[in-house]
């Protein structure tokens, strides 16, 4: 029997990504951040979420696509590390995958070492999807930032 993979898939422009499931909290729709002083550009803002802040990464800025036209239209992706969450800002989630070991490719190392958090790459029948492993889509010192916007 093959491994399987539950994931997440989201788009960026007309590009494909998936995040493991075990990462994913919710989705939620967009809602006006409020913008963190001497953040990041990648840095969204905040938003109220449950009990507490969620600080929003627009992973347009930080992948280098271009801003959203209307990001009323965004997706917000909540996803966890540990204890910790934060917001991926997407075009749209699409699907929840099962996705068979032997789809999985692992990923080619273009652009140096920037494409740390791409763990592999899907092969579907129509289309290549990039996972995503949520612990390094942030440096150390990213990480760093986004403890003291929550605080």
């Amino acid at each position: 029997m093959s491994v399987e993979l539950k994931a997440v898939s989201f788009n960026i422009e007309d590009e494909k990504f998936a995040i493991d499931i075990n990462h994913v909290d919710t989705v939620i729709e967009y809602q006006k951040t409020t913008k963190v002083p001497e953040s990041s550009d990648f840095i969204e803002g905040i938003v109220n979420f449950r009990d507490g802040v969620l600080p929003v990464i627009n992973l347009r800025i930080k992948f280098s696509y271009p801003q959203f036209e209307d990001k009323n239209k965004a997706k917000i992706l909540v996803v966890k590390i540990g204890e910790k969450k934060f917001g991926l800002m997407v075009d749209e989630v699409k699907e929840v995958m099962n996705i068979k070991q032997e789809q999985i490719e692992e990923s080619p190392s273009v652009g140096g070492n920037k494409a740390d958090y791409i763990s592999g790459i899907i092969k579907t029948d129509d289309s290549m999807i990039f996972l995503i492993d949520v612990e390094k889509i942030l440096s150390k010192e990213e990480k760093i930032e986004l403890e003291k916007v929550i605080k």
